[in-house]
Parts: C-alpha cells; structure tokens; sequence
C-alpha cells in the first residue's frame, strides 16, 4: 500500500503516537511524509528519520508566520490551530505531490494538518483527529492555570467545534485515541445538527518496548518526576497545581523529597519553581528516560486532559509506578489501584504518592501490574494491523 502521511510536524520520537505509526508502517509498505518544519530543532527531526530511511518531504515556514496567520484569523470563523498552519507553501507541496505521484490513501495526522488540504480530497482518506480538540479547549476554559488560557479555551473552543462537525463528513475513516474522544465528537456531530459522519475508530498508540524498556537498576529516594512539554497548557497547570497543592501535604510527611519537572519549553511560571532547591524544572532534554529511571513514583497531576496521556505509559512501560488523576486515567483502559494510583484531591493525592515512597513491596508490585497492562494494552504490532484495517475500508467506501 502506497500511504500519504501529512503531519504538521516533523516525525521524532518526542511525537510519539506518529512516530510510532511511520516507522512501523514503512516496515511492509510504502510511506512518504508531508511535514511542515519550523526552526533548526525541527530541521534536526527531519534529518534523523531520513537517516532511518524515511521519505520526508519537509516545508519550512517560521513561527513569526504563524503567529501572524493567527492574529489575522481572529476576524474570521476558523480555528486559530488551522490558521497557525495554513502555509500556502505546504499546501502547495501537498497538491504537488498529489499531482505527480500516485497513492492509495491520505493520512492526515491532527487538526493542525487540516490547513493544508485542498477542499476536494482525491484518494480515499483517513483523519486522525487523536483527540477532541473542542473538549480540550472546554476544559482549558474552566480549569486552565491562567486568565489568558482560559479566556483561549473558551474563545477557541467554539470554533474547533464547528470545525470538528464539519471534518467528521469529509473522511471515509476517522481515528481518535480513547473511547473518551469517540464520545466527545459524537456530542459534537448531536450538537451541530449537521447529520451523518464517518465511521469513528479509538486506536490507542503503543510504546516503543526497545526505546522504553523498564528499568531495573537504582532508584534516587524520595525522587517524583513530571514529563511532559512543558509549553502545554494542561501540563502548566498539572504543574502548578503540583507545587502549590500537592507537594506541601507531601513535605510535611517528607520532608526531603524532591520534584522533576522534565519536557521542553517550560514557561516563565514554572521555571520561577526551581527557586525551591527541592524542585528541579530541566527544559528541553533529547531523552526523558534517565529521568523516569531515577525516581521513585512519576506523578500526572492533571486539572484536565483530553486523550492518551503519554507520560504516563513510558513511566509504567520503565517500570516507575504511578500516581495520575482521573482525568488522565480515563483515557486508557486501565484499572486504578491495580494498574496506577488514581487521586484527584489534593490529599489524596499526596497519600497515594507517600504511601509509595514509603512502601517499596508495593511499588515493586504496582510496577509489575504497570508493565502487564503495557504489554497487552499498548503493543505496536498490534495497534498497526488496526490501522491497516481502518486504511483498507477507507479504500473500499471511497
């Protein structure tokens, strides 16, 4: 099969759920990627999996374009996270490609991909929209750590709405990561009124068992880390709510324990955090694995969250137990208190991780539920003869 794959991304192993299907795909069939590139960061992603072997067609375009591509969009109707994109050079690049090259189906990875699409799609196509949009805006809206969030959220989520309702007619095939997100356009297609849609398939993603492999040596006492991207805005106020509300209940019973805050491009706010000799905020690191090897317990405090929660799937798959909200639990199909703690107060939350810091049979075993649900839940081999399936009956209803 000859795949189309359209990202606004480069592919790197920091994008994990794309990543994961590009590389396991070009294994038995044949993959060219679209990506729109930004900065020399970006450019760096790009040379490494051609390296591997992949075909990548990447376009450049600058952050100062898309800032002002979103700053022109508020007089308009669309999504500010399509106008951030719609690089008239991309979306040239794609209808080239289109043009010139035969492929059986188009993978168009994200809303952000959107942008670059011609308003007639040409071969048979699959949009991964991975999560809802217009629910996470909803809940940036209400939970969001600043003012200036949840004032977006709520401005934002109202065109990503009516955005979403329109996609879900254009595609033969639809992808989402979790039950969770299935739903959430459903309410979105209810709310619209706009009729019929495409199929929706949940196609979780796994983790790179060779990448992320657990981990059996030393652990730091009293050590906790938080990854993630830290430009985020639902990680900001993961993180912050860490800080101001979590960490005192757990100094209080311990007093030496310590917090990692790793991921890229953590903003002012967080890094203020690191003034506490106790907190350590590392910014942008290639590789987050040495962290989620030192500590004890990984916590995934999150006020809100939409989807598959990565960081917390890598610290299980290394064997570091954890400690999330229910939010993050309810997008993976996981059972709390077998497979990770689950916690939403402040308390409680503090509890679970102290109880872990102060128990190492039950982290041990806490870890080894961890790795089984990995394993059977989030197998790459797996994962893409679903998406081959989803690929197939696009072809087939084109």
């Amino acid at each position: 099969m000859r795949i189309l794959f359209v990202s606004p991304y480069p592919i790197s192993r920091i994008r994990v759920r794309s990543y994961g299907f590009v590389t396991r795909l070009t294994r038995q069939h044949e993959v060219k990627v679209l990506a729109l590139c930004t900065g020399k960061q970006e450019a760096n992603d790009v040379r490494e999996v051609q390296r591997c072997g992949i075909s990548v067609t990447a376009v450049q375009d600058s952050r100062f374009a898309q800032y002002l591509r979103s700053l022109l969009a508020l007089g308009t109707h669309d999504p500010l996270q399509l106008a951030f994109t719609a690089s008239t050079a991309w979306r040239h690049a794609l209808q080239r490609l289109l043009s010139t090259e035969r492929f059986d189906v188009l993978h168009i990875e994200s809303m952000r991909a959107l942008a670059c699409l011609p308003g007639r799609l040409p071969l048979p196509s699959v949009w991964d929209a991975v999560d809802c949009i217009s629910q996470l805006y909803e809940l940036g809206a209400r939970s969001g750590a600043t003012l200036m969030m949840r004032c977006l959220g709520s401005y934002e989520a109202r065109r990503a709405r009516s955005c979403e309702a329109r996609q879900l007619r254009r595609f033969q095939q639809v992808l989402v990561t979790s039950e969770r997100e299935r739903l959430a356009l459903l309410d979105t297609v209810a709310l619209s009124k706009s009729g019929g849609h495409a199929p929706i398939n949940v196609l979780t993603h796994g983790v790179d068992r060779g990448y992320f492999h657990t981990y059996h040596g030393p652990r730091q006492a009293d050590l906790l880390v938080f990854s993630g991207k830290m430009s985020f805005h639902a990680n900001v106020a993961g993180a912050l709510h860490m800080v101001k509300h979590i960490l005192p209940r757990i100094w209080s019973q311990r007093p030496n324990t310590r917090l990692v805050i790793a991921g890229a491009h953590p903003p002012l706010a967080l890094r203020k955090l690191a003034r506490d000799p106790r907190i350590e905020i590392t910014g942008y690191r290639p590789d987050l694995r040495p962290y989620l090897a030192r500590a004890q317990v990984a916590v995934c405090p999150l006020p809100y969250a939409v989807g598959v929660q990565n960081k917390a799937l890598e610290a299980m798959a290394m064997g570091t137990p954890v400690v999330a909200t229910s939010c993050v639990a309810a997008g993976l199909p996981v059972v709390a208190g077998r497979d990770l703690l689950v916690a939403d107060e402040p308390e409680a939350f503090a509890n679970a991780v102290l109880h872990l810091l102060e128990d190492g049979a039950y982290r041990e075993q806490l870890a080894h539920q961890g790795l089984a649900y990995i394993n059977t839940y989030h197998d790459w081999d797996h994962i893409i003869q679903e998406l081959i399936a989803i690929y197939q009956n696009a072809v087939q209803n084109n």
